[in-house]
């Protein structure tokens, strides 16, 4: 597991493997204080539905009522039919928690991005690759993520509300 730097300064860390980039995820879902934007194709990667991350994303969702968790994926498919722990989240949490679907020029992007409060990232550049870098306490760079989710968030549409039949 990755640990928590003592300090606030800027840190940047290179990851090279789906491991290292699963506990960095964790990692920043536990420093996220109020927002979390996650960006994947589908989650499949990512073991969003494992006990461990859904116990993770209910504690944030449960730590302040302004918690905010934002998912745009390429295709929901994943999440409908293997996930139930996070739908379980989404009913919970539905005021706060919301489930994208990207279209346009958004459909198109490569990269993965986990993103907590404008001030914590993990990138990886090409969704199929494990290579990543994580970002730490570092606003400027931050800010460009958070551009970068925004747009992609922008040209998407909900996708999976805790009303859909059958959830």
């Amino acid at each position: 597991m990755i640990e928590v730097p003592a300090s606030s300064q800027p840190e940047r860390l290179l990851l090279s493997t789906r491991k290292e980039y699963l506990d960095a995820l964790q990692r920043l879902i536990g420093l996220a204080r109020r927002e979390l934007r996650i960006f994947d194709t589908d989650f499949s990667w990512l073991e969003i539905d494992s006990s461990r991350t859904h116990e993770c994303l209910r504690a944030f969702l449960l730590r302040g009522r302004d918690n905010r968790l934002y998912i745009a994926v390429h295709d929901t498919a994943y999440i409908r039919n293997h996930c139930p722990r996070l739908l379980t989240l989404l009913r919970q949490f539905s005021d706060r928690m919301f489930i994208h679907q990207t279209e346009g020029d958004a459909a198109r992007a490569q990269d993965s991005l986990v993103l907590a409060d404008r001030l914590h990232f993990v990138r990886r550049p090409v969704q199929a690759q494990p290579r990543a870098a994580l970002r730490l306490s570092d606003e400027q760079e931050s800010q460009g993520m958070y551009l970068r989710f925004s747009e992609i968030w922008d040209s998407s549409v909900p996708a999976i509300s805790a009303t859909t039949s059958g959830l």
